[in-house]
């Protein structure tokens, strides 16, 4: 599998991933090498994922893991069933 970012001006590296995608792997492999640091060079970007197993089970933690407001993370709401209740920042189910 190949993961990558991209955005309006720029894009993150190809990453080649060669085993089956797991939440923690996810994590370590995607989110903190690469989303985290893109996220915060880019102060207005939205941070957008699809409905995969692995985004599913880190959508949660997102919220305080990358420390970004709430409009800066957009979940595929209709499909993962994730709400955030307006600027509190709460999550319900």
């Amino acid at each position: 599998m190949i993961w990558s970012a991209i955005a309006y001006n720029t894009r993150s590296p190809l990453v080649l991933i060669r085993c089956t995608m797991t939440s923690q792997l996810y994590v370590h492999d995607i989110l903190l090498p690469h989303v985290i640091p893109l996220m915060q060079w880019l102060s207005l970007a939205i941070f957008q994922q699809d409905n995969d197993r692995p985004h599913k089970t880190v959508s949660a933690l997102l919220l305080s893991f990358l420390g970004l407001p709430n409009p800066q993370i957009c979940l595929q709401w209709s499909i993962s069933g994730i709400i955030l209740d307006g600027d509190l920042g709460t999550t319900r189910v």
